[in-house]
């Protein structure tokens, strides 16, 4: 019993700490004027739901469909490009957001990519990108090589030749009107850290007071019988 104490209060702390780092982090974030912030990020792992608004360029040669994408009733799917940022090197995989589909498979949403400068509210998604998918390429359609069933960093890296960043970019506002940006990153908020590790610390102590207890009766039932 003992050890589990010990691990909710170390579950405990650890939480107060991610609450007060997250906090800290957006604290900054909210202070920043430069718009390219993001780029210089020392923990790329905080950006996890951050946002930001940047300009560039989008390379209307190359789009991907993800597949199996249900908005408001209407299946279709999120339309994928490359984007690149204002005085950078590096693409970002860019959501833009939900297309309706048609009713035959074998035939794409028609739309056409902005070809000049762009600027959009984006959020960052970190990490896997892919979530959870029964699919073991991200390119398997039966019928089209650019309808993907999930999204993967090396898979456009590799697809492309491109030097691509590990943090996707999804689109919060829509670029052009085909396009319905839907996309809600899950994020933890400081609040959240902390909640938890309340939790925790009431659970470690909650154990305590059990283990407590449970000692004491024992050795009061052991004095009986003596």
């Amino acid at each position: 019993m003992t050890i589990v104490v010990s691990v909710c209060f170390r579950l405990s702390y650890w939480q107060w700490q991610r609450a007060q780092e997250k906090q800290g982090y957006l604290t900054q974030i909210a202070m920043r004027s430069d718009s390219q912030w993001w780029g210089a990020a020392s923990e790329p792992e905080l950006l996890q739901g951050a946002n930001a608004t940047v300009s560039g360029h989008i390379d209307s040669t190359r789009w991907w469909l993800l597949d199996n994408q249900v908005v408001e009733g209407k299946v279709g799917y999120d339309l994928i490009v490359l984007f690149l940022p204002e005085g950078r090197t590096e693409f970002h995989a860019l959501n833009l957001g939900f297309i309706a589909g048609g009713q035959d498979r074998k035939q794409l949403p028609v739309f056409e990519l902005p070809t000049g400068k762009i600027t959009v509210n984006v959020e960052f998604k970190i990490g896997e990108w892919s979530g959870f998918t029964l699919a073991t390429t991200p390119n398997q359609s039966a019928h089209h090589d650019n309808v993907l069933q999930y999204l993967d960093h090396a898979f456009f890296s590799l697809d492309t030749g491109y030097q691509i960043s590990p943090l996707l970019m999804i689109a919060k506002q829509a670029v052009f009107s085909a396009v319905e940006p839907h996309y809600q990153a899950v994020v933890m908020s400081p609040d959240k850290h902390r909640a938890y590790a309340l939790q925790w610390l009431l659970i470690g102590i909650s154990a305590g007071v059990i283990a407590f207890f449970a000692c004491r009766h024992k050795n009061l039932g052991s004095s009986h019988y003596e």
